[in-house]
């Protein structure tokens, strides 16, 4: 599992001088994503989603670079070989919206909705619930040779489809920070609809909101 080589860069841009950092993240993250409390069902899984947009996606201030980055460019020096493969696939996960084709023989198969690129992804505990149709915002990690999720995700109703699928048409020839904007803005939706499942489904997932 490629979190041993990810606890390092963690433990280092959360603590000390970036203790701040994590607090002024938090609050970017959350007015995008929508703000999750400790009580909520999705809590545990919005942390592990925005961990990973601050260690991945976010540029440092002054920098220009995310953690990850960062990371790699201070230690690249001092890094065996493998670590060095293991850490550059880090620095190019994919964030995006996927939807699930097939599970087979200890791997799913998915579609990235952005590039319409297919991926083979190793199988695992963190993704043995997963349904042929499902429709989700996650992670991919190159390590090794293979793909892996990462810990956060976010599952958008089937019945959005047409819906997730023409905001992402709009944004696909758009750079990555538009793209991922929109993947903010669908999670903020999801993070609604969790708490209004009263209100129609429609009316949630809706850049023209009905309350």
């Amino acid at each position: 599992m490629y979190q041993k080589y990810l606890d390092p860069v963690v433990e280092t841009f959360t603590a000390g001088d970036y203790y701040k950092e994590v607090f002024q993240a938090k609050q970017e993250y959350f007015e995008r994503a929508g703000v999750v409390y400790e009580d909520d069902s999705e809590y545990e899984n919005r942390m592990n989603t925005f961990m990973d947009w601050y260690l991945f996606d976010r540029e440092l201030p002054g920098i220009d670079l995310p953690p990850i980055k960062l990371y790699f460019r201070k230690n690249e020096d001092r890094f065996t070989k493998e670590e060095a493969g293991i850490y550059k696939g880090f620095c190019n996960t994919i964030l995006s919206i996927f939807y699930l084709r097939k599970a087979s023989g200890g791997c799913v198969f998915v579609k990235d909705l952005f590039s319409r690129k297919n991926y083979e992804v190793r199988d695992g505990e963190i993704n043995a619930g997963f349904m042929k149709g499902d429709i989700f915002e996650g992670r991919l990690i190159p390590f090794q040779g293979i793909y892996e999720f990462s810990k956060g995700f976010c599952f958008h109703p089937v019945e959005m489809e047409k819906f997730i699928l023409g905001e992402i048409k709009k944004v696909r020839n758009q750079d990555k920070a538009r793209q991922t904007k929109l993947i903010l803005r669908l999670s903020a939706m999801k993070l609604k609809q969790t708490r209004y499942q009263h209100i129609n489904i429609k009316h949630i997932y809706t850049f023209d909101p009905k309350f």
